[in-house]
């Protein structure tokens, strides 16, 4: 073949390139291995761990007890006990004072009957009151103020030829001076009474200024001729029908 005038022999023509078939892709170049690469560690099969053997089940435990009541628990309930006992002795106290109160009002009262005192008075004077100029009216005056047994017994020593004979033989009148009268007990409806009287007994007859009084016996010879000695004498006095009388009559010290 001739060489065309110009251009390149035949041997240095450009050859065409061949295009690159649709739908496929260029391949890249392999990447060098690294040795130690995480590529070779997964290449390379980790053993499989042994397991371990399963533990046995424990054994099955008793419930815990319930936790006991600390310290602070045993002093509250102490203390709760103390409070208790505290206030069962007030009221145990509160209940003695009351009952000795209603006992003291019981026995003296906020208010007496003022009668009571005056016929305890009235009453006493009348039982040693004697004049032998009137013997009857004296016996009757005595009997008028008492009741019940006491009065049944004066009755029966008052009679003639006994202590009213020899009365009037001495010519002797007698008389009781009340000093002063005390309450002792009475009862919540005040219809019985115990009284304390305390007083001088007077005895005069034609031969009392006499003689000298017994010596240690208390007693003194007056400047009329009488013969006075102290008394004490315990009384009990009722109402009846109204009227207060002496059911009962002791005698605490005589001279």
């Amino acid at each position: 073949m001739s060489e065309l005038p110009g251009g390149p022999a035949p041997d240095d023509r450009p050859r065409p390139t061949p295009r690159p078939r649709p739908g496929s892709a260029a391949r890249p170049s392999p990447r060098p291995r690294v040795a130690g690469s995480r590529r070779d560690r997964d290449a390379v099969a980790a053993p499989t761990p042994a397991r371990a053997p399963a533990p046995a089940p424990a054994p099955a435990r008793a419930p815990a007890p319930a936790p006991s009541a600390g310290p602070a628990a045993a002093a509250t309930g102490r203390r709760r006990i103390s409070a208790l006992v505290v206030v069962l002795s007030l009221l145990c106290l509160a209940a003695a004072a009351g009952a000795g109160v209603l006992l003291w009002q019981r026995l003296n009262p906020g208010s007496v009957d003022s009668a009571i005192f005056a016929a305890t008075r009235s009453g006493i004077e009348a039982v040693y009151a004697y004049d032998y100029k009137d013997s009857e009216g004296s016996v009757k005056g005595k009997l008028a103020v008492l009741t019940g047994e006491l009065r049944d017994q004066y009755e029966k020593d008052l009679t003639q030829g006994g202590i009213i004979d020899t009365y009037e033989q001495v010519s002797a009148t007698t008389r009781y001076e009340v000093l002063d009268v005390g309450l002792k007990q009475v009862s919540k409806a005040q219809d019985t009474a115990t009284l304390v009287v305390f007083g001088q007994y007077v005895v005069e007859s034609v031969n009392s200024g006499s003689k000298p009084a017994p010596e240690g016996s208390g007693c003194q010879v007056t400047p009329a001729g009488a013969q006075s000695c102290t008394q004490t004498v315990r009384v009990t006095v009722v109402d009846v029908g109204g009227h207060w009388k002496i059911s009962e009559l002791t005698l605490l010290t005589t001279s």
